[in-house]
């Protein structure tokens, strides 16, 4: 791995809370580079609203890029 984190474009398009939580996650995985019970500790750490704003990102996520793009 080369230490790269790359973002979709559209993730700007998100709430600036849930945006904040996937940043979270990749920074997260510079230490951990797995979804342990370590790297979630990590995560819940440094941004403890991190549960609720992943609930939003899965429930949402996909009708809230289609709903947003459609609006242009």
């Amino acid at each position: 791995m080369d230490g790269n984190l790359n973002f979709n474009c559209l993730l700007i398009l998100m709430p600036p809370e849930v945006l904040d939580s996937v940043v979270v996650h990749e920074l997260c995985h510079r230490r951990h580079m797995n979804h342990s019970r370590d790297f979630y500790d990590e995560v819940l750490r440094i941004f403890p609203d991190y549960k609720r704003c992943n609930k939003w990102l899965k429930q949402n996520g996909g009708a809230y890029f289609k709903r947003v793009l459609k609006e242009d």
